[in-house]
């Protein structure tokens, strides 16, 4: 699947990308809840059916490993002009060269996966039993509540690589690079502004038992942030061909997270597991940053991108202000509030950035 879909990224088919990409996950879905839930209550309360001679009790939940198999051989069939048009060549010097290239990038995956994961394992093992199944329930559920950002993130990433690495050789590219970074810390701080600004109703989403843990959700929008920008800036090291890099900054922002989750999770739980991730992707932000400036030297717009970043969560904190002081009865003024709040930053970027690059357009025409 890897290289039809690296095909249609490198050829700007985001379209064909997204769309089978969809159909990838709603038969995934669907074959899951075909085994594990059809097949499986046939086989317990229907034993003569059809659908029970499907289901193996001893399989279990080894079919949702095939229903991710048979998604991806069903996904195929879309693809087979991508694959199967592709001259399939075997250069050794090519091989040699996309390892030494992707080698550390492998250590990038491994590390990241520690900044993603280990901070719900480490709650589960570094709290007390009685209540460690309670607390990582909480943060999983309220960094679901983030998600919105984590999607905008990874849509980028499938976008945005394939454009760099084609603008690369082009006289402006820098100058394009550190436009697209002004712009997706831009639009990140829409993203953050909005859900914080609406959090009483998106609440809902998750039960309500777990509202408890409310207060992790806007430092987990923020890490988040900071690890797209981190993204961004990373294109130095791929551009340069100087990948371990990125293995050295990624295990460093993988050591600050478990240095911190293993001090501060027994003293403070969840939070401390929400600010672990923080520091980590803000760390990673930065090491980018000052190393690239040696290596591939981009002038961010670092003015613009930090006012917008910060008048956000500007705005953020004047509604903590108010936030809880109309009653529960009043809350829908509150929410009105906010988003009058998210209307004036919508104006602010309508004044500062759209009207401004209409007025360019016009005068260059």
């Amino acid at each position: 699947m890897v290289i039809p879909f690296a095909k249609l990224r490198a050829e700007n088919k985001a379209a064909k990308f997204a769309v089978i990409k969809t159909i990838n996950i709603l038969i995934n879905i669907f074959f899951n809840i075909f085994f594990i839930v059809i097949c499986k209550n046939a086989y317990e309360r229907h034993a003569d059916s059809l659908f029970s001679k499907i289901y193996d009790p001893h399989i279990g939940i080894g079919y949702g490993f095939l229903a991710n198999v048979l998604a991806n051989l069903i996904s195929l069939l879309f693809l087979y002009k991508e694959f199967f048009r592709i001259n399939y060549v075997f250069d050794i010097k090519i091989w040699k060269s996309m390892m030494m290239y992707a080698m550390p990038l492998i250590l990038v995956g491994l590390a990241g996966m520690v900044n993603e994961t280990f901070d719900r394992i480490l709650l589960g093992k570094l709290l007390p039993q009685e209540i460690a199944r309670k607390e990582v329930g909480i943060y999983g559920a309220c960094y679901k509540l983030s998600i919105i950002m984590t999607i905008f993130i990874q849509a980028f990433r499938f976008a945005a690589e394939p454009f760099f690495f084609n603008t690369a050789n082009n006289t402006d590219s820098k100058k394009t690079n550190a436009q697209v970074t002004k712009y997706f810390v831009i639009f990140c701080s829409f993203i953050f502004l909005g859900t914080m600004m609406n959090l009483e109703w998106i609440k809902y989403f998750i039960s309500d038992s777990y509202w408890q843990g409310l207060a992790v959700v806007p430092i987990l929008l923020i890490a988040n942030l900071f690890l797209g920008v981190y993204y961004n800036l990373s294109i130095w090291y791929k551009l340069t061909e100087k990948t371990r890099y990125g293995a050295y900054i990624t295990l460093a922002g993988a050591t600050l997270t478990l240095v911190v989750n293993f001090i501060f999770i027994p003293l403070y739980s969840y939070t401390a597991a929400a600010w672990a991730t923080l520091l980590s992707y803000g760390s990673m932000m930065v090491i980018s940053y000052v190393v690239g400036k040696k290596h591939y030297r981009i002038n961010y717009n670092l003015r613009s991108m930090s006012f917008f970043f910060l008048t956000a969560l500007i705005l953020f904190l004047i509604s903590l202000s108010y936030k809880g002081k109309f009653g529960r009865e009043y809350v829908l003024i509150e929410v009105i509030l906010n988003n009058l709040l998210f209307i004036f930053y919508c104006w602010l970027f309508y004044k500062l950035e759209f009207s401004n690059l209409t007025e360019k357009t016009l005068d260059a025409t």
